[in-house]
């Protein structure tokens, strides 16, 4: 019986009976070609020896597990200096030699392996028809052969992290075919030299500010051209504004108070307790913490400036305070300690705000009973307690008593001071892509300090230098920032000359190491797929295959 043109991997053979159940799938088969040749000299033969069955799994039919049992002849090799005298027929484009399964059932698990791992893909497959075990799915993704392809010529490099902060690797991109070359498992100039040394043909290398990988591309591949990624120079730029805004702290909190205000003007308006004599445990044991917190780092900050008035370097007193060395830095140029950091808390929409107006109107109207008012607003549609009401209400005669208009208190907010990451990441944003309060926000810090003015100013030349790639502007900015009164900018400018061909490589070509980036994300996905059994060597053959 021939086998139907749908499965054409089976187009060689015959089939001579089949069973179907609703658990297993079998068919007998054998192959029609008259003669095989000799693995050994490749000589067609012809006449046979004998006969065996081999039982060799197949994929699924509609869920269903396929068994193909394939007559398979053995032959008498006709070359008599061939020293095989016996073979059995391959059969090339159903099994390979000695394996059970099909080429196209081990094709189907590798690339569910390769997608889900061991136990997630062996799971998938038992649900496919397909059943086999997490470890021989292992064994499958481990015999994977890695894609072939030409040589990389642009190649990106960046680390990625076994364990954070302890034990990192380094993965290499070819950005122009957008894929994973390879994955060593350290992160040394030595390894990764040796790795490009091998590839003479590499001509461009993409890499972040570390002065490892640029040791490296420099022994490993010196004819290539090294290209600081552009990413990199604005995560750099700001660091060093996170580092410089707060010795700033009262020109930024000035001008977060609202125009015409003081910054602490709204302090006589602030709420408090309703219920002052009732204990908050709750409250102050967060008090307690956040005042125990602060006084570990006003400690800390005195300790530091201590030793740096004492002579002490960077790394020593990074070292006896427990700390890192952009944290000495920070601290080292604080012409105070730091302030307490105060929780932030989204805004939560209040289930008697849309009530409130109509509450204000009947206070208004001579109607001071709580209990009244909670009952006129049910009838309304307010469906949930009355202490809200009690609570809004207690708000309205405690303002009455200090002689303010009702409903000040809950009206008026004392304006919250912006972070330093917050105030750098609206340095580095487009003056466009600004709300109008933000905009607002950014004049008054520029009039209230020539510096953050300063700062701004060239920041924002250098974000649009990154943009739109003008490379030819950066002797100019350094020049600036070079002889600006911003300490931080100073230091950037330092650190760019330092690297000063990659970073104008980086601000003038298209490559970057977002591709790079990108594959250090998925690689990080396939990492915790693992559950403990992810070695190196079963990592990076799912990065190169699947990825």
């Amino acid at each position: 019986m021939d086998l139907p043109t749908f499965l054409p991997y089976l187009n060689d053979l015959r089939l001579d009976e089949y069973t179907a159940t609703t658990e297993r799938i079998t068919l007998r088969v054998a192959a029609t070609s008259p003669t095989a040749r000799c693995p050994t000299c490749r000589l067609a033969c012809g006449r046979k020896h004998s006969r065996y069955v081999r039982t060799v799994a197949d994929v699924s039919w509609g869920g269903v597990p396929v068994t193909l049992l394939v007559q398979v002849r053995r032959f008498f090799c006709a070359n008599a200096s061939c020293p095989r005298r016996i073979f059995a027929e391959p059969l090339p484009h159903l099994v390979d030699r000695y394996a059970r399964r099909t080429c196209a059932l081990r094709l189907a698990l590798q690339r569910i392996g390769l997608a889900l791992g061991g136990a997630a893909g062996a799971r998938l497959a038992a649900a496919l028809g397909l059943p086999v075990g997490r470890t021989a799915l292992l064994a499958l993704i481990r015999a994977t052969p890695p894609p072939g392809g030409e040589p990389p010529r642009v190649v990106g490099i960046d680390e990625w992290a076994w364990r954070r902060g302890h034990r990192f690797g380094t993965i290499l991109v070819d950005l122009e075919r957008r894929r994973v070359v390879d994955l060593l498992a350290d992160r040394s100039a030595e390894g990764t030299a040796a790795w490009l040394r091998q590839r003479p043909g590499i001509t461009t290398v993409v890499r972040d500010r570390s002065g490892l990988y640029a040791d490296a591309a420099r022994r490993g591949a010196p004819g290539a051209t090294q290209i600081a990624d552009r990413w990199h120079l604005v995560h750099n730029l700001a660091e060093g504004l996170e580092d410089f805004l707060p010795h700033h702290r009262t020109a930024l909190r000035s001008a977060a108070a609202a125009p015409g205000e003081a910054a602490g003007a709204t302090s006589d308006t602030a709420t408090g307790p309703l219920t002052p004599g009732r204990p908050r445990r709750g409250q102050q044991r967060a008090e307690e913490a956040s005042r125990q917190r602060h006084a570990r780092l006003v400690e800390q900050y005195e300790t530091i400036r201590r030793l740096h008035a004492a002579g002490a370097d960077v790394a020593d007193i990074a070292r006896r305070v427990g700390t890192s060395r952009r944290t000495v830095y920070r601290y080292r140029d604080l012409p105070e300690p730091p302030a307490p950091k105060r929780p932030h808390r989204p805004p939560r929409r209040r289930v008697l705000t849309p009530y409130e107006p109509y509450l204000l109107q009947r206070w208004q109207e001579g109607c001071h009973n709580g209990m009244r008012l909670y009952r006129e607003i049910r009838e309304r549609g307010y469906a949930h307690g009355a202490s809200n009401v009690m609570r809004f209400v207690a708000l309205l005669r405690r303002d009455e008593a200090a002689g303010r208009p009702a409903g000040t208190s809950r009206l008026t907010k004392a304006a919250p001071t912006p972070t330093a990451r917050h105030v750098a990441g609206l340095f580095l944003r487009r003056p466009a892509d600004l709300k109008p309060e933000q905009r607002a926000y950014l004049e008054r810090v520029r009039q209230a300090d020539v510096a953050l003015a300063t700062a701004y100013r060239l920041t924002q030349d250098f974000a649009t230098m990154v943009r739109e790639r003008q490379g030819e502007r950066l002797d100019a900015w350094l020049a600036e920032a070079d002889t600006c009164d911003v300490p931080a900018l100073r230091r950037f400018a330092a650190g760019l000359r330092a690297d000063l061909a990659a970073v104008r490589v980086g601000l003038t070509e298209a490559w970057s190491n977002g591709p790079t980036e990108g594959f250090v994300h998925k690689l990080k996905l396939l990492k915790r797929q693992g559950y403990g059994r992810a070695g190196f060597d079963l990592l990076r053959q799912r990065v190169l295959c699947a990825a």
